[in-house]
């Protein structure tokens, strides 16, 4: 199936001495790539092992929790989410930070200010970057970039509500950062992203959720 040389898919897929391409195939092409490679790689105990995995390319994501300092609040967006409602436990619906995908020759910050501004209608004014994840590293070359961002009074610009040509019914929801906080504690916080801001954002600032 493979018609490059190993130096080609070396190239393509950062070969190091350590990890070899033997093959890759492309499963799908649309929203997101599916493919499947074969690598050999060293073991732990000095020998090797070809492993075949299959998994989707995407384009990097970021992620912000807006929040106002002055009010101890912070906004969210509410919205389905088709893969959980495929899931039997699962309405579908998932409260979380505004979040989505760097669009070609954007950068991560300017995509989370986007954002923002169309999900929940806010221009944000600082942000924070607080770090980037892999958040299915398993399955996903998907990486996620984490920001806070400030807004206050004045900063509304529209209702929000997301992109109607995306297919996005977005209700947004402002919360008390104290009560944030408490449902992450009890484990009802559904979201990694928005699990990992909130605690982000008290380890920062805990004063804010008193």
């Amino acid at each position: 199936m493979n018609e490059r040389d190993d130096g080609e898919l070396a190239a393509d897929c950062g070969q190091t001495d350590a990890v070899r391409v033997i093959d890759r195939k492309t499963l799908f092409e649309g929203f997101g790539s599916y493919r499947e490679m074969t690598v050999e790689h060293s073991t732990a105990d000095g020998g090797k092992q070809t492993i075949s995995r299959e998994y989707q390319t995407r384009t990097d994501v970021v992620a912000i929790l807006p929040y106002d300092p002055v009010r101890r609040v912070a906004m969210l967006a509410r919205q389905l989410r088709v893969p959980l409602f495929a899931r039997d436990d699962h309405d579908g619906y998932l409260t979380e930070v505004p979040a989505g995908h760097i669009d070609p020759g954007e950068d991560a910050q300017s995509a989370a200010r986007r954002e923002v501004a169309e999900e929940v209608g806010i221009s944000v004014r600082e942000m924070e970057h607080v770090g980037d994840v892999f958040a299915s590293p398993g399955a996903l070359t998907e990486k996620l970039s984490l920001y806070l961002g400030t807004y206050g009074a004045g900063d509304r610009i529209s209702g929000g509500g997301g992109l109607a040509d995306d297919g996005e019914d977005i209700v947004v929801l402002e919360r008390p950062l104290a009560e944030l906080a408490a449902l992450v504690s009890a484990g009802e916080i559904a979201d990694a992203k928005t699990m990992l801001l909130v605690q982000a954002l008290q380890l920062r600032q805990p004063e804010l959720f008193s």
